[in-house]
């Protein structure tokens, strides 16, 4: 025995893709960790096609690397090729090494097994999106990251302000629609696509020194507020909705981000027709608005009609805190029936 590499007895040839064992998850080869349990993974040379695995981690290697390409050991020894080679046996060719020592790498090789350094691959061509805690790439139904086993949609970043918004949507008794948050580096934001997933800018996170977790809560909660109705197009649609907020179908103009007023509680004195000037912009961003000041002052209509009255808030202001109650009341009893 290599002090470096294990030889393993003959087994059964498994079928290039299999299940978590632990939860039964269709695995790809070579993920590091199952994307549902985030149980470790191994994978060995159980077809016996280089009869060679890494000594540290187990994974199957070729006789010719000097490195593991999985967990970035050295493992060299006197039948290490002297010179990189394009594509040892038992592996395939997809790219030269990053760091141009001019061997050859295949997709998902952590480390170049001649060289020993870190590789970089275009996780875009083949995710939707990155890891918030390795930069490497996962997708947005994954719960643990298949790189590093982390949380893959970042919300252990947000854990205070994810408390904070499920209670207030519990007090409220917004119906679950089953959205899912992730921290995703970009513009925060909704894609009426997938009106499920809500986008969460990284930078916020980044900038905790900065950013409070009031202001973070008031984000989370407006981008919820477009999850919710993108997921209930049929309401955005309806005349009373129109009548209450406008045509959803009215142009943007790049409407910017306005960090300060998603910390407020309180509706500022102008725009008189609107809870915020940020409503202001389009119908979408006023509805979002009204969600969020209505989920966070806990639905107490009496308390905002009441503020809506001295701050000088014109009658359609009303309108759209009393239009969003009658719809949420009606899919609570849609729900209640369902039962």
């Amino acid at each position: 025995m290599r002090r470096h590499r294990r030889k393993r007895k003959p087994e059964p040839a498994p079928p290039a893709h299999r299940r978590c064992t632990r939860c039964g998850r269709s695995l790809h080869r070579f993920w590091y960790f199952c994307p549902d349990c985030g149980k470790r993974l191994v994978w060995g040379d159980t077809r016996r096609v280089t009869r060679t695995e890494c000594y540290y981690c187990g994974w199957i290697v070729s006789d010719s690397y000097s490195y593991c390409p999985w967990c970035g050991s050295d493992i060299s020894d006197e039948a290490s090729s002297e010179t990189p080679l394009r594509r040892p046996r038992g592996f395939l060719y997809h790219g030269r090494c990053k760091r141009g020592c001019g061997g050859g790498v295949q997709y998902p090789m952590q480390y170049c097994p001649w060289c020993g350094r870190e590789q970089r691959w275009p996780y875009h061509h083949y995710f939707e999106g990155v890891c918030p805690h390795c930069d490497r790439g996962v997708d947005d139904l994954m719960d643990h990251c298949i790189w590093c086993g982390n949380d893959a949609t970042g919300q252990d970043l947000l854990r205070p302000a994810l408390r904070r918004v499920r209670r207030l949507l519990s007090k409220v008794r917004v119906p679950d629609w089953g959205y899912r948050i992730l921290v995703r580096p970009g513009v925060s934001g909704v894609d009426p696509e997938y009106p499920k997933v809500v986008e969460i800018d990284r930078r916020h996170v980044d900038r905790r020194d900065e950013i409070s977790w009031p202001r973070l809560v008031g984000l989370i909660m407006h981008e919820l507020g477009h999850s919710f109705l993108f997921h209930h197009w049929r309401f955005a649609r309806s005349a009373r909705f129109r009548k209450a907020f406008g045509d959803v179908s009215k142009a943007y103009r790049g409407v910017e981000e306005t960090w300060v007023s998603f910390r407020k509680r309180n509706m500022s004195q102008t725009p008189v027709n609107h809870v915020t000037a940020y409503a202001s912009k389009h119908p979408l961003e006023d509805f979002a608005e009204t969600f969020r000041f209505y989920v966070i002052r806990r639905g107490r209509l009496k308390d905002l009609l009441a503020e809506i009255g001295r701050k000088g808030k014109g009658v359609v202001v009303y309108e759209k805190f009393l239009t969003l109650h009658a719809y949420l009341q009606e899919l609570r009893q849609k729900a209640r029936e369902r039962e």
